[in-house]
C-alpha cells in the first residue's frame, strides 16, 4: 500500500461520524486524518503558533522590513552618536582640576564645590543615556508593534506610513513604561523597606525572618511583569488606553505565563550574542585609539592620557548604542506576535486576518468570480457573462513579485491607510466551506475562551 495520501473523489462519502469538509479523509495504514496546512499570508501560519513559528517569525519581518523599521530609529542613533562624545568632551573639561589635583597629591581631599561638580556631571551622563535608552525603545516598541499589524498579513508598508501610525501612541507607551516601572519598583520597595529598616534599627535577627517577604515581593514583581508582556500590543493594537490595557493584558494572558517568559527570554538571548558581535569592531577600534593617543610617563613607560580616555569612552558608548539599537525592536516584535497567537488561540482571531487577506469570504461578502468555461463558438444569446474587468480567480490574491514589502505601492482600491483591523474583540467567525451557519462550528472556533492546542506539541503533521 502506498503511503501517500491522496484526498477521496468528489461525491464519496466520509467514514460514519467524520465531520464533513476537507481533510476527513483517513490516512493509509492507521495514520491521523490528513489536516491541510494554515494558510500564511505573512510572516506567521494562521494557526496558533508554537515557539517555533514566533523565532521564525521575528526573523522574517526583520529580513522583509528591516530597513523600513531601523529607519524609524535612524534619527535617535546619529543624535546619540554625535551628543554622547561631545558630553564626554565637556565631562573631561569639567573634572580636569580634580583630576589634576588628584594626580598631583595621592592624599589630596576633594573640596565640596569639585564633590559637587563631579555628582553633576555623572548624574547628567546618565540622565542622558537614559533618555536615549528610552526614546529607543519607545520608538522600537510603537513602530515593531505597528509593523507586525502588517507583516501577519504580508501587506507592504512605507517607512513614511509606519511612522504616521505609530507616532500617536509614543507618549503613551512613554507613560505606560514608567507606570510599569513604578509599580513594580513600588512593590520592590514595599518588600525590602521592612527589612532595611529592621537592619538599620540593629534588630538583625528580625530582619533575617523579614527576607521571605522581601522574596515573596521581588517574586511578585516578576510574575506581574511577566504576566503583562501583552499590554504594549494591546495598548497599540487595539487603541487603548493605559490602564484598560493593563487590565485586557492581564486577562488575555492567563493561563500562558511560561510562554510569555521562555520565548522572549530566548529571543533575547539570541540578540544578546548579535549584539556582542556588533560590540567587537568598536572595542577594538576603542584600545586602538587609547594606545594611539597615549603618552610616556616620567619613567619612560606608557600611560594613558585624557584623550586616549575620551577616545575609548567614545568608541565603547558608541558600540553600546548600535548594539542597543540594533536589539530594540526584537521584545516589541515577539510580544506583539504573542498577542496574536493569544488571540488565535482564544479569539479566533485566525479567522479575520483570513478574511482581511481575502483568503476567503465572511459573511455577507461576495464569493470570488469563477472561471468561465471556454466556447469554441460565440456565447448563446441571453448568457450570463462576467462584468468587463472583473479578475479571475488566478488574479486574486497574487503576490506582486520582485518588489520589496517596504517599497511597493499600497494595493488598488485600498485607502492609504487602511491596516488590519486587530481591536475587534473577538474576530467573526466565519462557517466553514461546505456547512450552514446553523451547524455547529468547529471546537476550534466556535469557542472563543477555549484554548487551541498548540501545533508544535506533537510534531508537523504527516501528509
Amino acid at each position: 500500500m502506498s503511503n501517500v495520501h491522496q484526498e477521496p473523489p468528489p461525491g464519496v462519502p466520509g467514514p460514519p461520524g467524520a465531520a464533513a469538509g476537507p481533510g476527513w479523509w483517513p490516512g493509509p495504514q492507521g495514520w491521523p486524518p490528513y489536516a491541510p496546512p494554515a494558510p500564511q499570508p505573512g510572516v506567521i501560519p494562521l494557526r496558533p503558533l508554537g515557539p517555533g513559528d514566533i523565532l521564525r517569525a521575528v526573523v522574517a519581518v526583520l529580513r522583509r522590513y528591516g530597513k523600513v523599521l531601523y529607519r524609524q530609529l535612524l534619527g535617535v542613533t546619529v543624535g546619540a552618536l554625535l551628543v554622547v562624545p561631545a558630553y564626554a568632551v565637556f565631562a573631561d573639561a569639567a573634572l580636569s582640576g580634580l583630576i589634576q589635583d588628584a594626580q598631583a597629591h595621592p592624599d589630596y581631599t576633594a573640596t565640596g564645590g569639585q564633590v559637587a561638580v563631579l555628582i553633576a556631571v555623572v548624574g547628567g551622563g546618565y540622565l542622558l543615556l537614559f533618555g536615549f535608552a528610552l526614546a529607543v525603545q519607545v520608538i522600537a516598541t510603537a513602530t515593531g508593534t505597528k509593523l507586525v499589524q502588517h507583516a501577519v498579513l504580508g501587506r507592504p508598508v512605507t517607512a513614511r506610513r509606519l511612522a504616521a501610525e505609530a507616532r500617536p501612541y509614543l507618549w503613551r507607551v512613554c507613560g505606560s513604561f514608567l507606570l510599569l516601572a513604578l509599580g513594580i519598583a513600588a512593590a520592590m520597595v514595599v518588600g525590602l523597606l521592612p527589612a532595611a529598616i529592621a537592619g538599620l534599627a540593629g534588630a538583625g535577627p528580625f530582619a533575617l525572618l523579614l527576607l521571605p517577604l522581601a522574596a515573596l515581593a521581588a517574586g511578585t514583581g516578576m510574575y506581574a511583569q511577566v504576566r503583562l508582556v501583552l499590554q504594549m500590543p494591546v495598548l497599540i493594537l487595539e487603541d487603548a488606553r493605559p490602564t484598560a490595557a493593563f487590565r485586557r493584558a492581564w486577562q488575555l494572558n492567563e493561563g500562558a505565563w511560561w510562554r510569555s517568559l521562555g520565548i522572549p527570554y530566548l529571543v533575547g538571548l539570541i540578540g544578546s550574542a548579535a549584539a556582542q558581535i556588533l560590540m567587537a569592531p568598536f572595542l577594538f577600534l576603542g584600545f586602538v585609539l587609547m594606545f594611539a593617543f597615549g603618552g610616556t610617563g616620567v619613567d619612560g613607560t606608557w600611560e594613558p592620557g585624557p584623550a586616549s580616555l575620551i577616545a575609548l569612552s567614545a568608541c565603547l558608548l558608541a558600540g553600546l548604542l548600535v548594539a542597543v539599537v540594533v536589539g530594540a525592536p526584537l521584545a516589541p516584535l515577539t510580544h506583539a506576535l504573542l498577542y496574536v497567537d493569544r488571540r488565535i488561540r482564544r479569539e479566533s482571531l485566525d479567522v479575520a486576518l483570513a478574511q482581511a487577506a481575502g483568503l476567503h469570504p465572511g459573511p455577507g461578502q461576495p464569493a470570488p468570480a469563477q472561471p468561465v468555461p471556454a466556447q469554441s463558438g460565440p456565447p448563446e444569446a441571453g448568457a450570463a457573462q462576467p462584468p468587463a474587468g472583473t479578475p479571475g480567480p488566478d488574479r486574486a490574491g497574487a503576490a506582486r513579485d520582485g518588489v520589496a514589502p517596504e517599497d511597493a505601492a499600497p494595493e488598488d482600491g485600498a485607502p492609504d491607510g487602511a491596516a488590519p483591523d486587530l481591536a475587534k474583540r473577538p474576530g467573526p467567525v466565519v462557517p466553514a466551506p461546505g456547512r450552514s451557519q446553523d451547524e455547529p462550528q468547529d471546537q476550534s472556533h466556535g469557542k472563543p475562551a477555549a484554548e487551541r492546542p498548540d501545533p508544535e506539541a506533537n510534531g508537523p503533521a504527516r501528509t
